[in-house]
């Protein structure tokens, strides 16, 4: 009887930590706080994935994933270019996370857990967005893919013609947008998190996920 109140608990717990960070990403997401990647001006760096990054690392999969799923219910409401605006930053956050959770199983043992994780969490983003704006961009969009080209070549300064030299340089650009944009998001929640386990504020936050995979694992 103690264990399936402890359990029911502890997915109360899960369940409410989901809703509170996935609705935080999306007031961030909201408020005009973004700043747009200069040879990309439609991709915008923003706090938003902060609070999904955080929800996993402080209680786990089932937290993060669902937080990024009601950041993406509210966007599809309020994002802008919906759906496939949020649909995409859904996926870029969505792998992301697979990623990291993905990397924190298979790295296990390693010294480099940690980095290993981020690096693949990265990759899987990265991969998923090059794919994506390989269809929409390329495929469906193509006047996206265009003007992208043409900004590129304002601020690079060089000239860029052709169908395929332009989807080269923009799933480039692309991913190196997605790189920082990993880096934004991974390394302050890491800082956050580190430091909400190190002042013990509940029993639940002093010992977070982070610290049990790659702290303790």
């Amino acid at each position: 009887m103690g264990s399936a109140m402890s359990m029911h608990h502890r997915l109360s717990l899960l369940i409410s930590a989901a809703s509170i960070f996935g609705a935080l990403a999306s007031i961030l997401a909201i408020l005009p706080l973004s700043i747009p990647y200069p040879p990309i001006p439609y991709l915008k760096f923003d706090l938003a994935e902060i609070p999904v990054m955080t929800a996993l690392l402080c209680f786990g999969p089932i937290s993060g994933m669902g937080s990024a799923l009601i950041y993406w219910g509210i966007l599809l409401w309020r994002g802008e270019f919906s759906p496939i605006g949020p649909s995409m930053k859904f996926l870029a956050v969505f792998s992301m996370l697979m990623g990291l959770w993905i990397g924190a199983k298979i790295f296990r043992g390693s010294r480099f857990r940690l980095h290993l994780s981020f690096l693949l969490g990265a990759f899987l983003r990265i991969l998923s967005m090059s794919a994506m704006n390989y269809l929409i961009a390329y495929l469906l969009l193509p006047g996206f893919m265009k003007s992208a080209a043409r900004t590129i070549s304002l601020v690079l300064g060089i000239n860029v013609s052709g169908e395929l030299s332009c989807l080269i340089i923009v799933l480039i650009f692309t991913a190196i947008f997605n790189l920082i944009h990993s880096i934004l998001s991974i390394v302050p929640s890491v800082v956050i998190v580190r430091y909400i386990s190190s002042k013990k504020l509940t029993p639940y936050l002093k010992r977070t996920w982070y610290r049990i995979v790659f702290e303790e694992g």
